[in-house]
């Protein structure tokens, strides 16, 4: 080994020149180390083995790597130089193996130390075997959720009213058979359009609705999961052949993470529903008509009767008169106001716009219905701000609207309460505000204090007499002057009611 000893040392690999050692049945036992270079001992961690037999520098390793000697022992007879991947325990170490033999039963070994190349493949193999079993649990949930989809869509697709659902900028994505039926459209004709420019909205009179009052623009601009509109029965939709029909609308958001992402259009037809609430207002405008002839009759024959003119009455008949008389004026009362309900339902109220003063106007109405507000010792003020602009308007109803909500104010507070009427400016609008003390609106019935025949619970109990159209008569006058009306209220502290009416309508 002299001749080859310097390049045996300037070898990067660790080299060891072994002797094979085999007992008297010809199997490899043992073998010894002849010669090892530099190397050896920085990639395997022994030293002073020169001479020494490998069971004695590693116990064990017959045990542990019986393929270490099978495997040199064979390159030693065979002469055929072998290459192997080996992991030996004892130093908890991978080796590359290059075994060699020029001479029977003596071998070279040229090791590498590839723990660290193994331990890479493994966490690389660990990596491929997670990655695999990411895509696999992707694919399952892909898969699930592909089928939640289908289902979804066709639940939406079954439904019995019109759907059509859009994308965060308003493109139709989907329309069921319903919606296709209804409009006279078919999907693939208005799929990926823009929902405000193919599907037409209009009133009664075919006029379009402005962009910013479309139900899918509200619900695009909301921030809530909140329907963004619910049906108003002005709304006509707009069909292949141009006629129209009144719809039913509910248009709500789609919202993930806080961000939205489309819109759910749903709608029915509600042309029966209209037909026959026309027929209904009609009825009772008829009712109403002929009632007011013998209420008439009756109120001018009790007046005659009370002014003494066919004789003076005793005190006790004088008494059944005039409750008689005022059961006959609850009963006018209650004539004009279905009138003004029917007036309201069949879109045939009278505006006549005049240049009026609402100020000027609350101030009649309170003077006209203090002597009611005496009689319950209430404190009543009036709150109005010089120079306010005369606006466009219809007197007559602007009155009617005050008189209503004052003479609730009066009705529904108590004895020795206070009620603080309004009229201020705010941008382009006059606003009425009418603030009481009185009894206040339940939280959970608030949603109904405008509707037709409705009473609060608590109205009701203190209040019997009441027929519950008087806030939706008003609801109804105000929104034919284009103006908005709204109230804050609590259950027994009280309720202001608000009502903004335009400067120039």
């Amino acid at each position: 080994m002299t001749f080859y000893e310097p390049p045996f040392d300037d070898m990067f690999d660790g080299v060891a020149y072994c002797q094979m050692i085999f007992n008297d049945e010809g199997r490899p036992v043992d073998f010894t180390y002849l010669q090892v270079n530099k190397d050896f001992e920085k990639f395997t961690g022994l030293s002073n083995v020169v001479g020494k037999k490998v069971t004695e520098i590693i116990p064990g390793i017959t045990a542990s790597n019986p393929e270490l000697f099978t495997l040199c022992s064979r390159v030693s007879l065979s002469g055929q130089p072998e290459r192997v991947e080996m992991y030996i325990a004892s130093s908890a170490m991978w080796f590359l193996l290059s075994v060699y033999s020029t001479k029977k039963n003596f071998f070279v070994t040229v090791f590498q130390n590839i723990t660290d190349k193994k331990r890479i493949e493994k966490d690389l193999e660990e990596a491929v075997v997670a990655a695999r079993n990411v895509l696999e649990d992707l694919q399952i949930e892909k898969k699930r959720i592909a089928e939640a989809q289908a289902k979804e869509k066709a639940i939406l697709l079954s439904i019995g009213d019109g759907l059509i659902a859009t994308d965060e900028k308003g493109n139709i994505i989907l329309i069921n058979e319903t919606a296709e039926k209804m409009l006279d459209k078919r999907g693939e004709e208005i799929m990926g359009k823009l929902f405000s420019e193919v599907i037409i909205l209009t009133d009664e009179k075919k006029k379009p609705i402005s962009h910013e009052k479309r139900p899918i623009t509200l619900a695009l601009a909301t921030n809530s999961f909140s329907p963004a509109s619910i049906v108003n029965s002005i709304y006509y939709y707009e069909k292949k052949d141009k006629t129209i029909f009144p719809v039913a609308i509910m248009e709500r958001p789609v919202i993930l993470d806080g961000k939205i992402i489309g819109t759910i259009n749903i709608f029915r037809d509600i042309t029966k529903e209209k037909e026959i609430d026309r027929a209904k207002s009609e009825f009772v405008s008829l009712a109403s008509h002929q009632l007011r002839t013998p209420l008439t009759s009756v109120k001018w024959n009790l007046e005659m009767l009370l002014s003494g003119e066919d004789g003076v009455l005793s005190q006790k008949q004088k008494k059944r008169v005039e409750e008689l008389y005022r059961g006959n004026e609850r009963m006018n009362e209650m004539v004009r106001s279905l009138l003004n309900v029917s007036r309201i339902e069949a879109g045939s109220l009278t505006v006549k716009l005049k240049m009026s003063d609402v100020g000027e106007i609350m101030k009649e109405v309170v003077k006209e219905q203090m002597p009611t507000a005496k009689e319950k010792k209430q404190e009543v003020t009036v709150q109005r701000k010089e120079g306010l602009p005369k606006i466009s308007t219809d007197p007559a109803l602007v009155r009617m609207i005050v008189q209503n909500l004052f003479g609730n104010a009066i009705e529904y507070t108590g004895i020795g309460g206070k009620i603080i009427c309004t009229v201020a400016q705010t941008g382009d609008k006059i606003i009425i505000g009418i603030k009481d003390t009185g009894m206040g609106i339940p939280e959970e019935q608030k949603t109904k204090i405008f509707q037709k025949l409705f009473r609060a619970e608590n109205a009701v109990r203190e209040k019997p007499e009441g027929n519950g159209l008087e806030l939706y008569i008003t609801k109804g006058m105000v929104t034919a002057l284009s103006g908005q009306i709204w109230f804050e209220s609590e259950k027994g502290v009280g309720t202001t009611f608000f009502v903004a009416l335009p400067i120039n309508k």
